[in-house]
């Protein structure tokens, strides 16, 4: 008598191994590694006015059950069991979606790892996400969560899924800046999802929920800044690191486009800084990837001492007793030169925004090199070829739809990037590791369609 298996108990035995590798992974972690204190980390803790605000409180609400003492050994804590956590749910959620077998599903939560891996051992930073005082600690879980949420959404389509993919995209925004796009990312999905159901009624309800979640966000952001700051405002220093790109991009004559007097007086304070220090496109080498390598070189630079601090400096002269309302002069002084300059830089401004992100696409997959620069860009054609004949011979192909997905939201992490700040490996490599999951389950669907 034949005894047929359990697909349940199989299920477990492909998952445990994958589940095991994980927690050891995260628990090695903690018990060995230490707290990570870096240049931004007292931003966090002292709740700065530049940063966004769910990281901060994350902080504020340990101290406050904890105690100064205990408070950031708790967090590293809390930060890798959240990490391990949403490992285990997107690792389960790829398995249950594309059936993947005990060796695959092994593959994709160590890519999953990746990051962890990466960081610490080949970027400069040295970060361990996990172990770190930063915004990323938060940032890359909740990013594996929301794609968890976006993956059920597509294949699954129902406003209870939606509404959890949205709540994790604006988790997201409120942690990263740049991550406000994954609300952009969700809202696309959603519209996709609409089309694909023929509903197309729900797309007005997607278009108001974006627009409510950005909404949410603001009110969220100036709240806590009114509770913690004492001023109903945003994060203050956006306009500044714009203007730190558009500045590289102007030229003296420039200038004569600011029709009001101070701004241009600190245009010319700026824009005479940055020349005697070699930080202006003209100073670059010919070349667009020369340029993106250029900009990267001085663009802290540009923000921090060509611009804030010496027009800090003019405003602790002027009498300028609070330090968040400095801040948003510094941002109006700012707003107003972009304006002015813009148009006129445009052109400059664009191939620089390109070049950092190319970059960032780089960086995303690989590292900058004149080989794997190459190889980065076979990889993207690979992708985008591989989903165009999947979605050809099948257009209900899961493996496509999950390719399609990564790469919109890979792409959104770095042109929100690069808009104002450039691509550093720990700002992208949210989506390395499910480009090469899609790579690998792609590779897959193209054999079997092949067999």
């Amino acid at each position: 008598m034949m005894i047929r298996k359990n697909p349940a108990g199989r299920r477990d035995k492909n998952l445990c191994l994958a589940y095991l590798v994980t927690a050891l992974f995260f628990t090695g972690l903690w018990l060995f590694g230490t707290l990570g204190i870096y240049s931004d980390s007292h931003q966090y803790i002292a709740m700065h006015i530049h940063r966004e605000p769910m990281y901060p409180f994350f902080l504020w609400l340990l101290r406050t059950l904890f105690g100064e003492g205990r408070y950031l050994e708790i967090a590293r804590f809390l930060q890798n069991l959240l990490a391990c956590v949403s490992v285990i749910c997107l690792t389960a959620c790829l398995y249950r979606e594309f059936q993947t077998g005990r060796i695959l599903t092994l593959a994709i939560s160590l890519l999953l790892l990746a990051p962890h891996v990466i960081t610490p051992l080949f970027s400069e930073s040295r970060l361990v996400f996990s172990n770190g005082v930063l915004s990323e600690a938060l940032g890359l879980p909740f990013f594996y969560l929301f794609l968890s949420a976006c993956i059920s959404m597509i294949f699954h389509p129902g406003a209870k899924r939606a509404g959890f993919a949205l709540l994790y995209a604006l988790f997201l925004s409120l942690t990263r800046g740049q991550m406000m796009a994954a609300i952009l990312v969700w809202a696309a999905a959603a519209v996709v999802c609409c089309f694909g159901r023929k509903r197309w009624k729900s797309v007005a309800a997607v278009l108001l929920c974006t627009t409510l979640a950005f909404g949410c966000r603001t009110l969220a952001v100036k709240s806590y800044n009114a509770v913690f700051n004492g001023h109903f405002i945003n994060n203050t220093f956006g306009n500044v690191s714009f203007l730190a790109n558009v500045l590289y991009a102007a030229d003296e004559q420039d200038g004569a486009r600011i029709e009001d007097e101070q701004v241009w007086e600190y245009f010319v304070l700026s824009y005479g800084l940055a020349r005697e220090r070699g930080a202006n496109y003209s100073f670059s080498q010919p070349g667009f990837l020369n340029r993106a390598a250029h900009l990267e070189q001085w663009h802290d630079e540009l923000k921090f001492k060509i611009i804030e601090e010496p027009w800090r400096q003019v405003h602790d002269a002027m009498g300028f007793q609070d330090y968040i309302l400095e801040n948003v002069e510094q941002d109006r002084i700012a707003g107003e030169m972009i304006k002015s300059l813009l148009p006129a830089v445009f052109g400059r401004w664009l191939y620089d925004y390109l070049a950092l992100s190319v970059y960032g696409l780089i960086r995303t997959v690989a590292v900058v090199h004149p080989l794997l620069n190459w190889y980065a860009l076979f990889f993207y054609l690979f992708l985008i070829a591989g989903t165009g004949y999947l979605l050809y011979r099948d257009r209900a192909s899961k493996e496509a739809r999950f390719t399609a997905l990564v790469l919109l939201t890979a792409v959104a992490d770095v042109y929100s990037t690069s808009m104002v700040i450039m691509c550093l490996s720990r700002y992208v490599i949210y989506g390395f590791p499910f480009l090469y999951i899609a790579a690998l389950l792609s590779l897959r669907a193209l054999r079997h369609k092949s067999a």
